[in-house]
């Protein structure tokens, strides 16, 4: 089959190219997604994380800090289960299930 006879889908190309790629949907990934659309550029944001819809999927963000078991602190068994995301601000209470798991994919 010769180029000239391949059937290619013109649209695809079009609906898969983008002025902008931002790679994590964090705080700083998240403004730079907001700062770039909001210019008129074509945006597409790649996240490894697991989806999360606002609110619902926010285990902690109804309670009020006293509501903590932990008072925000991590536990023990957390930072063991973590240990380098305890190094940092990251050891948080209202967070910790939200890090990968450092066993199933070593970050160090």
């Amino acid at each position: 089959m010769s180029a000239d006879t391949v059937n290619v889908n013109g649209k695809a190309k079009a609906n898969n190219t983008y002025d902008a790629i931002v790679i994590g949907s964090g705080i700083s990934g998240g403004w730079a997604a907001k700062e770039l659309t909001g210019r008129g550029l074509k945006t597409i944001m790649l996240e490894r994380g697991r989806n999360f819809e606002h609110l619902k999927d926010y285990k902690s963000a109804a309670k009020d800090p006293w509501e903590f078991e932990h008072r925000g602190s991590a536990t023990q068994a957390e930072r063991k289960e973590r240990p380098v995301i305890s190094r940092g601000w990251g050891a948080y209470e209202p967070i910790m299930d939200y890090w990968a798991n450092e066993q199933d994919a070593p970050i160090y």
